[in-house]
């Protein structure tokens, strides 16, 4: 089905700026910063199944420049950048997977594309902006590393999960929306 440049630029300049509202709502209420900048990302998710790659790599790049020049805690931003980047790059490697000849291999292989791309991008975090996680007197503890890093596998699994809910509700209420 044909879709004009026209909708698809309106459709990501609305989806742009609830990505902008989910991620300042992440900084005003502080408790929430994670799961407002997940949500924020998963948009970037739903513009590439909707509309493609350069378009969702075009919305990525959209949403952080919004989010750097409104968001006034740019270590927020630093995060948006993180979830959303791998959403992105999920997204892409699914693509490029989708190319390959069909077989039971094929899905274990995303999925484990999937989680070296999000401990490429947790580990970084972990070790250099660690107060993103917890507070200062969680960061003196000796056993700090030993529960993180088995903690981020939890992490990912459970924002593999959502973002996959997402999906599938996207799908099932707004796809003929969209498209």
């Amino acid at each position: 089905m044909y879709v004009s440049k026209t909708k698809i630029m309106a459709v990501l300049s609305v989806m742009a700026a609830l990505s902008t509202v989910l991620t300042v709502l992440g900084t005003v209420i502080s408790v929430n910063t994670v799961f407002f900048t997940s949500a924020a990302a998963f948009l970037v998710g739903i513009a590439v199944i909707s509309y493609g790659m350069v378009y969702g790599t075009i919305f990525f790049f959209v949403c952080m420049a919004l989010d750097f020049f409104v968001n006034p805690n740019k270590l927020h931003v630093v995060l948006y950048a993180a979830l959303a980047g791998y959403i992105l790059l999920s997204e892409g490697t699914y693509l490029l997977l989708a190319r390959m000849k069909d077989g039971k291999g094929k899905e274990w292989l995303h999925r484990g594309i999937r989680f070296v791309i999000f401990e490429a991008l947790y580990l970084p975090f972990l070790i250099f902006l660690p107060k993103l996680f917890v507070s200062d007197t969680m960061l003196a503890k000796p056993w700090f590393m030993l529960v993180m890093i088995p903690g981020g596998v939890v992490v990912w699994f459970l924002y593999e999960l959502a973002y996959f809910v997402v999906k599938r509700m996207f799908r099932e209420k707004f796809a003929r929306i969209l498209n």
